[in-house]
C-alpha cells in the first residue's frame, strides 16, 4: 500500500510540474514550401596507373533531376618527375559521342569543371584520357543536382 501511495503522489506531482499544453502542442511554425533538392557528390573513378595515350571510363552515374553537374578531379604523375596532362569529358550513356563538358588539366593538383549546359535526367559517365607522357594517378567525383 505504501508503494501505491508513493507512485500515485509521484505521478500527480509530475502532472502539476509539466503543463499539458507543453506536451500536446508544438511551437514550431509549419512550412508548406518545397524543399530544394540537395546536391550529392559521388566518386565515380579511382585510377592508379593510367598509361600515356590511353583512356578510362568512369562508372555510370544517374541524374534524377535536370541540372548542371560539376566534375572534381585530382591528378598527379605516378612518378614525381612526370607532369600529367589529362582530358576529362562528360558523356551520355545513350551511345552519343558528343561531349557535354570538357576539362583539360596539366600538372598535379585538384581541378573542377562544369557541364556546358543543363543535362536531362539520364545516365552519364566521365571519359579520362592521358595525353601526357608516363602514368597518371587520380580520382574523379561528380556533384549531381
Amino acid at each position: 500500500m505504501k508503494k501505491f501511495i508513493q507512485t500515485t503522489l509521484l505521478a500527480f506531482s509530475a502532472m502539476l510540474v509539466i503543463p499539458t499544453s507543453a506536451i500536446a502542442s508544438s511551437t514550431q511554425p509549419q512550412s508548406t514550401e518545397a524543399i530544394a533538392p540537395v546536391s550529392k557528390t559521388t566518386e565515380v573513378l579511382r585510377y592508379t596507373k593510367l598509361e600515356s595515350r590511353s583512356s578510362l571510363d568512369s562508372k555510370w552515374f544517374d541524374i534524377q533531376s535536370p541540372g548542371k553537374i560539376t566534375v572534381h578531379v585530382t591528378q598527379k604523375g605516378r612518378l614525381s618527375s612526370i607532369k600529367p596532362n589529362l582530358t576529362y569529358r562528360i558523356l551520355s550513356a545513350d551511345g552519343s559521342s558528343r561531349s557535354l563538358g570538357t576539362g583539360r588539366f596539366e600538372g598535379s593538383g585538384s581541378f573542377t569543371f562544369t557541364s556546358t549546359k543543363e543535362l536531362p535526367v539520364g545516365k552519364y559517365y566521365i571519359l579520362v584520357s592521358n595525353t601526357g607522357i608516363g602514368r597518371a594517378v587520380g580520382t574523379v567525383s561528380v556533384t549531381i543536382p
